[in-house]
């Protein structure tokens, strides 16, 4: 029995299709694996992407945290000028860095900015993450050129 009146209406599905299905499914399931660089990214998308230091303060501890509050401290009270658009940041996983994987754990990403008028930089940011009371926290980041 068919499913479809006229065999003509079948549509095939294409292999290429699959493919990326599987590949995206494949992508997803490594990051969400690993709950130590979901911490990392979900810290870089809020500091670095969106720029919510608030947000991205409750993603942090120790040093870190200190670090986003002085930031926050800085910039209170200061609105943006009205011509000014947010960066857009990207960035890109280089490596991890060697350390007890159970206690703490390194990652490096580049990141690319683009500030109005089209002007790109990258800096690298190495984001150090712990594990406090069954949750992962960025406990440190720096930039380098």
């Amino acid at each position: 029995m068919s499913c479809f009146a006229n065999p003509e209406d079948r549509r095939t599905f294409e292999p290429r299709v699959l493919v990326v299905l599987l590949l995206l499914a494949a992508a997803s399931a490594c990051h969400q694996a690993d709950p130590a660089r979901a911490a990392a990214e979900r810290f870089l998308d809020l500091h670095y992407v969106e720029i919510d230091l608030p947000r991205a303060r409750d993603q942090a501890s120790g040093l870190a945290r200190a670090k986003i509050e002085e930031e926050m401290r800085l910039t209170d009270g200061q609105e943006p000028p009205e011509s000014w658009s947010k960066p857009s940041v990207h960035y890109r996983f280089i490596e991890q860095q060697p350390g007890d994987p159970a206690e703490r754990r390194g990652f490096v990403y580049e990141a690319t900015i683009t500030i109005e008028g089209g002007t790109q930089f990258q800096r690298r940011v190495l984001l150090t993450v712990r594990e406090q009371d069954g949750v992962w926290r960025v406990s440190n980041f720096q930039e380098s050129d």
